[in-house]
């Protein structure tokens, strides 16, 4: 068996490898273990941001969270907000820029947040293995023994950085889960989020492949929950682009939902009906076929028309098309679940950490971070921001029983 660490930490991503380096800053990288399962460390970071790797967001709130279970992240986001993760990478040499409120590093690279952690990591000498899946966490005395890969490690404190259930081609599929299961940590149902929206197909045959600007809101049994205006994708199977990655952190669980999309996100209703009214005077050759023609793209317009029924190119006509184009509802039917989500929806209840450090209630000296607790943020690097700020409190979780 090898020696004892300061603290293994399981997994090697995004929350995995700033525990890593934050500890193996004080500790020392021998004392500090990382256990990653895939071949390599950071997959998933290389993926975010489409690439670019949004690491926060500028409008930082407790209202960007969501949890199962209910979670209050307040502490977290204020002791370790955008500017701590700002000022955390800057002091790893990577620069930070803003787009859209959206943070990332200057590069506009995800492989610079990696690269520039990786480095900081091997320069402390820290021990990361990679293809080393852990099978079992355990008590042992006033230690922990950790089996993975046909080996024993032991370490003083774990800290539990294993990701979700979303993405499982970077190595997160759930499995994780049953380490802390065993534990005695109990487990919320999980649910795909930040994912692409299945739907009734009738009203969008032929559109696929279309991209429009609109106003997506999402309404439960009959009431608008949230709205977010973005890209919104016509696809085979329902709807995708950045309006309805926001959204489906908002998709209840067996509830009737709809996705209403509002064309036209720069013009109201009446302002509509008012345009139409006038084309339809100034324009008499035309049919009512196409009232929609020059107004928004021509495949959707017609899409749009056929929710109308028979309407005349007339006033009434113009309220009843205008209403169309601000109310084109979608059922919503599912989403294309865990394999294409960006991030997990629930995980191990956040009332079995303490919110100031992330340590286990079950376990002294075990702590549990990022997406495996039941928290997830909004589309817009909120969840990046939630893995560095939950990871830093287990840091400082860490030290403090380090030092009574």
């Amino acid at each position: 068996m090898s020696n004892v660490f300061k603290v293994a930490i399981i997994g090697g991503g995004f929350s995995g490898l700033i525990s890593a380096e934050k500890l193996a800053s004080v500790f020392g990288g021998s004392s500090v273990l990382v256990l990653e399962k895939n071949d390599r460390v950071g997959k998933k970071i290389l993926a975010t941001g489409n690439g670019r790797g949004n690491i926060s967001n500028s409008e930082m709130s407790t209202e960007k969270y969501h949890s199962i279970k209910g979670a209050d992240v307040g502490f977290a986001i204020k002791k370790y907000g955008n500017k701590s993760i700002i000022n955390y990478f800057k002091g790893l040499g990577v620069d930070s820029s803003v787009e859209d409120g959206r943070i990332y590093p200057s590069s506009f690279q995800a492989n610079s947040v990696l690269d520039m952690l990786r480095l900081k990591l091997d320069y402390l000498k820290t021990v990361v293995k990679v293809g080393c899946r852990v099978e079992a966490v355990t008590s042992s005395g006033n230690l922990y023994k950790i089996t993975a890969g046909g080996e024993n490690f032991l370490a003083e404190q774990v800290i539990f950085a294993c990701g979700g259930k979303a993405g499982k081609q970077y190595g997160t599929d759930g499995t994780a889960y049953s380490l802390l299961q065993n534990l005695g940590h109990g487990l919320t149902p999980v649910y795909p989020s930040l994912v692409q929206v299945k739907t009734d197909i009738s009203k969008i045959r032929g559109l696929k492949g279309l991209k429009s600007q609109a106003i997506a809101s999402l309404c439960v049994d009959g009431e608008t929950v949230k709205s977010f205006s973005g890209d919104v994708l016509f696809t085979d199977y329902g709807v995708s682009g950045n309006a309805i990655f926001y959204l489906s952190a908002y998709i209840p669980q067996n509830k009737k939902c709809k996705i209403v999309l509002s064309f036209l996100p720069d013009k109201s209703e009446v302002e509509v009906e008012e345009f139409l009214r006038e084309k339809f005077k100034s324009t008499p050759y035309l049919g009512v076929d196409d009232a929609l023609t020059g107004v928004i793209n021509k495949l959707i317009g017609k899409a749009v028309m056929k929710t109308c029924g028979q309407v005349n190119a007339d006033s009434r006509g113009a309220k009843v098309i205008a209403h169309a184009v601000k109310n084109f509802s979608l059922d919503v039917v599912g989403t294309l679940g865990f394999d294409y989500a960006q991030v997990t929806k629930g995980g191990i209840p956040f009332s079995e950490v303490d919110p100031t450090t992330m340590e286990s209630k079950k376990h002294k000296g075990i702590y549990i971070v990022g997406e495996m607790l039941d928290v997830d943020g909004d589309c817009g690097g909120y969840n990046l921001q939630w893995a560095y700020s939950s990871a830093s409190l287990a840091c400082d979780g860490v030290l403090k029983n380090e030092n009574r």
